[in-house]
């Protein structure tokens, strides 16, 4: 139940809002669900007003504001695989309305875009203190975070990405999700999903290593109602043996 509505007009007071334990105080569209606290007494912060939707490019860097929407970065971002995986992520409506920290902190294992900027080794800057922290190091740690209040944006390099999955159907949610990203000296990294709470990073090394193996494995644990593991193992090591391909051929 949401008892308080606050629309503050500079970061550093949204901060101080946030900080407060009494009553339980949320960002509203830059990331919490709210809706698991529907039985108590909060207070939501509208963060409109903090201009924390830019997003920028430059210096082979994407900085993406907190509460980007998908359907802004979709706009902005001129890169056909991501648009891609924006728009199999949600439909029009939920494009236009959730931001990119929202899907950060609740999406899972089976979420397209979160499994592609895992791979894209996306880094998160939190407030107070401008504290910077990978995509990768704070998603185990996401229910129980409690060294910084809010996103401020995330950081993407501008790095080859590739990405395919497989679905019940064409538009359904993947069973199993590859995302393959490689650095101009033949670094790479490879993340899966399908399956979980979280999309897993299989393989962080060089193209030239065994991507596949690395795959396989991380999928031997992956059994659900949706498939089996061998079935995701062997779906997974072609998928990424395709697009690990395709980023050594261009």
């Amino acid at each position: 139940m949401i008892i308080e509505y606050l629309r503050p007009n500079s970061l550093e007071e949204a901060v101080k809002f946030l900080q407060r334990e009494n009553p339980i105080t949320l960002p509203l569209g830059g990331g919490s669900v709210l809706s698991k606290y529907q039985a108590n007494p909060i207070a939501v912060v509208d963060l409109q007003a903090l201009g924390l939707n830019r997003i920028k490019i430059e210096k082979g860097l994407i900085e993406i504001g907190a509460t980007a929407t998908l359907s802004e970065m979709e706009t902005v971002l001129k890169n056909d695989v991501i648009t891609d995986v924006i728009r199999f992520q949600a439909g029009k409506n939920q494009r236009n309305s959730g931001t990119i920290a929202g899907l950060i902190n609740v999406a899972d294992g089976r979420s397209p875009l979160l499994t592609l900027l895992l791979a894209k080794d996306a880094q998160l800057t939190w407030q107070p203190g401008n504290k910077q922290i990978s995509l990768e190091s704070w998603l185990p740690q996401r229910r129980d975070w409690h060294d910084a209040q809010l996103i401020t944006k995330v950081t993407l390099p501008e790095v080859m990405i590739r990405f395919d999955s497989i679905g019940r159907t064409p538009k359904d949610r993947p069973i199993v999700a590859i995302a393959a990203a490689k650095w101009p000296m033949g670094k790479l990294r490879v993340a899966i999903g399908g399956f979980g709470g979280l999309p897993i990073l299989a393989f962080d090394g060089d193209v030239h290593e065994d991507v596949a193996k690395a795959v396989d494995e991380a999928y031997s644990s992956s059994e659900d109602q949706w498939a089996s593991s061998a079935y995701r193992r062997e779906a997974g090591r072609k998928l990424a043996s395709r697009l690990v391909q395709e980023t050594m051929d261009k």
